[in-house]
């Protein structure tokens, strides 16, 4: 009889991410042709091949779910420390009022300098930034020759040109256009992010939590959006007078902008990318979740 074994996670990587779900994701790809074997005969004599197809079947599942279980713990992982803190970081605070969202890579790090150096907490992020760009912001956003990643790879080769404004004009569509992807929206009718804010917030909230104390760091990360959204990004900004801090993608598709679009303003929507992405696979991790536990309940069924 053909059979697809249950994942056996090994022992010196259990604190780890990376070598099991490899590992993992090397057996789902093997398993899944085995499911499809067997599935052909079941399809052609269901009586003999039921017991081995809703075996299999069974055990993919279950491997499935598990690895969807790791990804989300490997995010629950990274943002534990932060759960733990018990003096709040200034240097972040202050940065987060001026619009930045961390890089996944930054939940748990600060950047200090040493000596009489003449310089802000938000130039040594910039720099930092700047300098790590690739191995932060290059990756793809949907599939890989999807019009949405062109887009996002001519913002990259905007940014590394010193094409700011060119580099701004790009980005702001692809926030839009991925909140869109984000919230599943499929309507005729015309998407404005700012209505639609709340959905994402609903369904970070809706994640399973992987340990006993409750991960807000997700929920907390989608709250800043939306107020960055709101108040700051995609606010009505018309005033010739008063320019904002915070770039303002009305501002600029407007052309009532009145100061040099910056690194630091590129770098800022970049920032808000690479959480968007986070928080989409997070999501998705957890929605594949219900759907394989909903599966496999109407397996068993099957089973008994």
């Amino acid at each position: 009889m053909r059979e697809i074994s249950v994942f056996q996670m090994e022992q010196e990587y259990i604190l780890g991410y990376t070598k099991n779900i490899n590992s993992l994701e090397e057996k789902l790809s093997q398993d899944y042709s085995t499911l499809k074997e067997i599935e052909r005969d079941y399809n052609e004599n269901q009586e003999k091949y039921k017991k081995e197809y809703v075996a299999a079947k069974i055990n993919y599942f279950k491997n499935k779910h598990l690895y969807h279980w790791l990804r989300l713990k490997h995010y629950f992982d990274i943002a534990l420390p932060d759960e733990m803190t018990t003096l709040p970081d200034y240097q972040k605070e202050k940065m987060k009022k001026d619009g930045w969202m961390f890089p996944l890579n930054f939940i748990n790090s600060r950047i200090t300098v040493c000596g009489n150096v003449k310089v802000t907490t938000e130039e040594l992020y910039i720099r930092h930034f700047d300098k790590f760009f690739d191995s932060l912001f290059t990756f793809n956003i949907g599939e890989a020759n999807s019009r949405i990643n062109r887009y996002y790879r001519q913002a990259i080769f905007n940014y590394k040109n010193k094409c700011y404004y060119s580099c701004a004009v790009s980005l702001f569509p692809i926030i839009e256009s991925y909140h869109q992807y984000m919230t599943n929206f499929h309507e005729n009718k015309f998407y404005r992010i700012k209505d639609n804010l709340g959905k994402i917030g609903d369904k970070i909230e809706n994640v399973k939590q992987i340990y006993d104390i409750n991960i807000t760091y997700y929920i907390n990360l989608v709250k800043q959006f939306n107020d960055l959204a709101k108040n700051h990004y995609f606010n009505s900004s018309l005033d010739r007078k008063i320019e904002p801090e915070i770039i303002n993608r009305n501002r600029i598709m407007h052309g009532v902008f009145s100061r040099e679009i910056s690194k630091k303003d590129c770098l800022q929507l970049f920032c808000v990318i690479s959480n968007m992405i986070v928080i989409k696979n997070i999501i998705d991790a957890n929605d594949s979740m219900d759907e394989i536990e909903e599966e496999l309940k109407m397996l068993h069924s099957e089973e008994c």
